[in-house]
C-alpha cells in the first residue's frame, strides 16, 4: 500500500466510507456452496439426417421455418438488460477501489467516490506548498469512511483466503490499518480517537466484528505495521505495541505540530512536524525519525520534499530519483530502483471482475514486508539535506512502433462462416464473475506455462446484480480444481472446468442465490471452449474449436464441437449432450434444446450448403440440402424461427487471381433460405424506414 502526503500541502483528504452496502449474503468468501454431482451425458453420435414427413404441402418459396419446441422454456430465463441499463452493464464496480491499507497477507480497499479519499493513506507526511499552507494528513479526525449504501463498499484482498467482503467497518471510521505479528488484524479509528479492532478478515464481515480497544483523542493521522499502531496529536505520536490496550506517548519536536506518522513493520518509525507560521512564511515541515518504536526521535539527516510509505518502504515516493530509508533506520539510500518495489504485482489486481481465469504466483505479491527495506549505503554515499528537484535526464520523444495488418487467408462462400462471431449474449440483471486472486505454485508451472493453468488455490468468483449494485464473493464449487472458462447467458454462469480426463467439467449456477451445481463431464478438450450463445428459451451452446478457413479450403477440417444444453432446471441430469458436425461452418442454439447445424461439404469449396436440425432425443432433421451459395456468408441467425444469413459479395480478383481489397461492412444484406433449398433476399419488415431497406435486398445491390 502507498500512503502519501505531499511535504507542500497538508490539504485534508476525504476518506473511505465506512460503510458496508448490504451483503448479498454473509458466508465468508472461502465457505464453499453445495454442489452436486451429476454422471455425465452420453454422447450423441451424429445420426443419419432424417426428413419428418411433412404434414401438409409447403410453398418451396417460402421462408424455411424450424419446428416448434417440444421442450417449455427455462424457469430460470432473466429477461435481458433494458437499453438505458445496458450502458451500465459493463462498468467495473471496483474501479473507483485503491489500496487504504496493507498488511503481511491482507490488503484493503475501498472507493474513493463513496467518500473513502485517503483512509488508510493517514501517516503520509506532508510537504510544504509554496503558499506555505498546511493541512492534516489523510485519515485525519472528522472525515468519515463510508456512508451506508454507498457503491459495493469496502473489500479485502487475503493472500490465502482470496477476496472478502463487504467489510463491515465501524460507523464513522476515518482511518483503517493493518497490524499484527502473527496474523493481520484490522484496525479502524473514528473521529474522537477512538480505535476498534477485528481480530482477522473473516470477523470483518460482521457489523459486530471489530471492538472498542483503547484511544488516542485529538488524533489527525493514523498508521499501523508489523505489531504497532501509531497516532499523532499535536506534537505527540503515541504507540501500542499491545493491540490498543495502552498507549506510549512521545513528543517528537516540543512546539511543532506533527502533521503525519509512518510505521515500519520493524519498528522503525518516521514523523512530519511543523512549526507556527511566522509572519506570512510558513515554517517548513520537517521529518524526524525514532529506531526504537517512538521512544525516542531525531532529526532525520535527509529531508524529502514528499514522504510515504509502501509497505516496508519509506521513501520519497519518486520512482525516478528514488530514495529510500535504509534497513538501520537512519540513513537514506539511492541505490534502491523503484523497479523492486513496482516489479511486484499487488493485491488490487484481484479486484477486477471479468470472466477469464487469473492468478499470481505464491508469495509474488507486494506486501507490508515485501521488498524489504534496502541495504544501508556505503560510505560517503548516503542521501542528506535537503532534497532537491530530481534533474532526471528528459528520455522524451522515441519510437512509437506497430503491427500493420495483413489480408488473411480468403475464404469462399459457406466457409467464411468459420470466421463469423456468434452474438454475444445480452446482459442481464445478475451475472457471475471471477476475481483474479487465483494462486498457483510457481514449482509447478512447467516452462512458458500459464500461472492460471496450473492452480494451487482456484479464484474467488462473484454474484454481480447489477440493478442493486451489489458484488458477493462465492467460492469456487467443489470438484472445480482447476477452471478454465467462465460464461454467462440469460441470467445463469456456466463454469468450464478442466475434468480428470481433460474434457469439459461444467458447473452452473442461477440466479442471485443458487449454489453451484455440477453437470457432468463432456468429451470436449475444457480449454478449447470458447464463446457461448443462447436461445431466447434459454438453451444455450458453448462453441468448441473453430477450424480456420485456410484449413477448410483444403479440404482437412476437423468436425465442428459444441455442447447444447437443453432449458432444464440447473442440475438436471442430461441437460448438456455433445454434437459434432462433419463439415461443419455455423452451429446455432434453437428453442427447445435444439442446435440448428450449417455445413458445407468439402467437396464444394464453400459452394454449397446443408441445414440440419439436432434435437434432444430425436435423430437430426434435415431442412435443406445442397443450397447454392453464389456469395459469402458472413453469419448465421434467428429470427421469429427462420434461418438468416448475412450475405456480402465476393471481393473481385485482380490480375493476379488475389480477391481484395473485402468488402465493406455496408455491401452485407440479410437473406433467408427457403423451403425449396433456395438463399433468397430477406423482405423488410413491414414499417422498415427507407434508410435501413438497403440492409435487405441482394448482395451487392
Amino acid at each position: 500500500m502507498t500512503r502519501r502526503l505531499s511535504l507542500l500541502s497538508f490539504a485534508p483528504l476525504a476518506l473511505l466510507a465506512a460503510s458496508c452496502g448490504r451483503a448479498a449474503g454473509p458466508a465468508p468468501a472461502a465457505v464453499a456452496p453445495v454442489s452436486i454431482a451429476i454422471s455425465p451425458a452420453p454422447v450423441e453420435p451424429p445420426a443419419r439426417a432424417a426428413v419428418d414427413p411433412p404434414a401438409a404441402a409447403v410453398d418451396p418459396s417460402a421462408p424455411l421455418a424450424l419446428p416448434a419446441a417440444a421442450i417449455p422454456p427455462a424457469a430460470w430465463l432473466e429477461p435481458p438488460l433494458l437499453e438505458p441499463e445496458r450502458a451500465r452493464a459493463d462498468r467495473d464496480l471496483f474501479s473507483g477501489h485503491r489500496e487504504i491499507a496493507l498488511g503481511t497477507h491482507v490488503a484493503v480497499f475501498a472507493a474513493t467516490g463513496d467518500g473513502a479519499g485517503a483512509a488508510g493513506t493517514a501517516g503520509a507526511a506532508g510537504t510544504a506548498s509554496a503558499a506555505g499552507t498546511a493541512g492534516a494528513a489523510g485519515g485525519a479526525a472528522g472525515t468519515a469512511v463510508a456512508a451506508a449504501g454507498s457503491g459495493v463498499g469496502p473489500f479485502a484482498v487475503h493472500a490465502q483466503l482470496g477476496v472478502v467482503g463487504p467489510l463491515k467497518l465501524p460507523a464513522r471510521s476515518t482511518w483503517v490499518g493493518v497490524a499484527g505479528l502473527q496474523s493481520d488484524a484490522l484496525y479502524a479509528a473514528t473521529p474522537d480517537g477512538a480505535l476498534h479492532r477485528a481480530a482477522e478478515v473473516r470477523d470483518a464481515l460482521r457489523p459486530d466484528g471489530f471492538a472498542l480497544r483503547g484511544s488516542v483523542p485529538g488524533a489527525t493521522a493514523w498508521d499501523a505495521a508489523g505489531g504497532l499502531v501509531a497516532a499523532a496529536a499535536g506534537e505527540r505520536v503515541s504507540v501500542t505495541a499491545d493491540e490498543g490496550r495502552s498507549f506510549t506517548s512521545t513528543v517528537v519536536a516540543p512546539g511543532k505540530a506533527v502533521r503525519a506518522v509512518l510505521v515500519r513493520p520493524d519498528g522503525v518509525l518516521a514523523a512530519v512536524v511543523e512549526g507556527p507560521a511566522r509572519g506570512q512564511r510558513p515554517a517548513a515541515p520537517d521529518t524526524f525519525l525514532s529506531s526504537d518504536r517512538g521512544q525516542t526521535w531525531a532529526r532525520s539527516p535527509f529531508q524529502p520534499r514528499a514522504i510515504e510509505r509502501a509497505g516496508s518502504w519509506i521513501w520519497n515516493g519518486d520512482p525516478v530519483c528514488p530514495a529510500v530509508l535504509s534497513r538501520n533506520g537512519r540513513e537514506w539510500t539511492r541505490a534502491a530502483p523503484a523497479e523492486l518495489l513496482y516489479g511486484r504485482p499487488t493485491f488490487g489486481a484481484a479486484l477486477y471482475l471479468s470472466t477469464a481465469i487469473r492468478a499470481h504466483a505464491a508469495g509474488s505479491l507486494r506486501s507490508a514486508v515485501a521488498p524489504p527495506a534496502p541495504e544501508p549505503p556505503a560510505r560517503g554515499a548516503a542521501a542528506v539535506g535537503r532534497e532537491p528537484p530530481c534533474q532526471a535526464d528528459d528520455e522524451g520523444g522515441g519510437v512509437v512502433s506497430g503491427i500493420m495488418g495483413g489480408y488473411g487467408a480468403s475464404c469462399e462462400g459457406a466457409l467464411c462462416l468459420l470466421s463469423s462471431v456468434p452474438p454475444r449474449p445480452s446482459p442481464t440483471r445478475t451475472s457471475v464473475a471471477t476475481f483474479g486472486d487465483g494462486v498457483c505454485d510457481p514449482a509447478r508451472v512447467p516452462p512458458g506455462g500459464a500461472c492460471a493453468a496450473h492452480l494451487a488455490r482456484p479464484p474467488t468468483f462473484a454474484v454481480v446484480d447489477r440493478a442493486a449494485g451489489t458484488v458477493t464473493p462465492v467460492a469456487a464449487p467443489d470438484g472445480c480444481p482447476q477452471p478454465v472458462a467462465l460464461r454467462n447467458a440469460a441470467g445463469v454462469g456456466v463454469l468450464i472446468c478442466r475434468g480428470g480426463g481433460g474434457g469439459a467439467a461444467l458447473f452452473v449456477r442461477a440466479g442471485a442465490q443458487g449454489p453451484w451445481r455440477a453437470e457432468g463431464e463432456h468429451a470436449i478438450p475444457a480449454e478449447t471452449v470458447a464463446q457461448i450463445v443462447s436461445a431466447p428459451d434459454g438453451t444455450l451452446l458453448l462453441l468448441g474449436p473453430t477450424p480456420p478457413a485456410s484449413a477448410a479450403s483444403a479440404g482437412r477440417r476437423e468436425p465442428l464441437l459444441a455442447l447444447v444444453r437443453s432449458p432444464l432446471p440447473p442440475g438436471a441430469p442430461q441437460a448438456w449432450r455433445r454434437v459434432a458436425v462433419p463439415d461443419g461452418v455455423a452451429v446455432l442454439p434453437a428453442p427447445g434444446g435444439a442446435a440448428l447445424l450449417a455445413s458445407s461439404p468439402a467437396a464444394s469449396a464453400g459452394g454449397r450448403l446443408d441445414l440440419a436440425l439436432d434435437r434432444p432425443g430425436h435423430p437430426v432433421l434435415s431442412l435443406a440440402r445442397e443450397v447454392e451459395v453464389p456469395q459469402n456468408l458472413v453469419q448465421m441467425a434467428l429470427r421469429d424461427g427462420r434461418v438468416r444469413f448475412r450475405v456480402v459479395p465476393k471481393p473481385t480478383p485482380d490480375a493476379q487471381g488475389r480477391r481484395w481489397p473485402a468488402p465493406e461492412p455496408r455491401d452485407a444484406r440479410w437473406h433467408v433460405v427457403t423451403h425449396g433449398g433456395k438463399l433468397v433476399p430477406e423482405p423488410p419488415p413491414p414499417g422498415t424506414p427507407p434508410a435501413e431497406e438497403r440492409r435487405f435486398g441482394p448482395a451487392g445491390g
